[in-house]
């Protein structure tokens, strides 16, 4: 059984503002807090349930009571088996330079809190089919452990 945490910088860019060294100590020590809970399917950190529309369908989550940015929601899928925190923190219709940054910024704030104990792998349009002829990306963090993994997608 695995566990997701999945921080999309996706869909306004008037989310982001500058984060200060002291936000980024916050933010690291939350997802530290998020990646934890993991390994008890995020039950410590689970909230008010809420429903949240994707591609125009209704889905069950729960709110988290650990965000991974300031005055961004973090959500916690339903799902008993493979459960998922989501984060979307930052909007735009199409590819940017502000969703560039936000996808950068993420995956350097991951790899910074995470360490050495992980492993790292980045899919683009050159090693993934679903991102050919874009220019998205996607970070992939895995515990480099034997038994139950939490991995940590960062995607653009």
């Amino acid at each position: 059984m695995r566990k997701y945490l999945l921080l999309n910088a996706i869909g306004l860019a008037s989310l982001l503002s500058p984060v200060t060294a002291a936000a980024q100590d916050g933010e690291c020590d939350n997802l530290k807090a998020i990646v934890d809970a993991a390994q008890e399917y995020f039950s410590t950190i689970r909230g008010e349930e809420t429903t949240f529309e994707i591609r125009g369908i209704s889905k069950p989550y729960q709110i988290s009571n650990v965000t991974i940015k300031d005055g961004i929601k973090t959500y916690i899928t339903a799902d008993e088996w493979y459960p998922e925190v989501v984060a979307y923190t930052a909007k735009t219709r199409f590819y940017s330079e502000t969703l560039q940054d936000e996808y950068d910024r993420l995956k350097k704030l991951a790899a910074d809190c995470l360490g050495e104990d992980w492993v790292f792998v980045e899919k683009d349009k050159t090693n993934d089919i679903y991102l050919e002829d874009t220019e998205y990306k996607k970070a992939i963090f895995s515990e480099n452990k034997k038994g139950k993994k939490v991995k940590v997608q960062i995607f653009m």
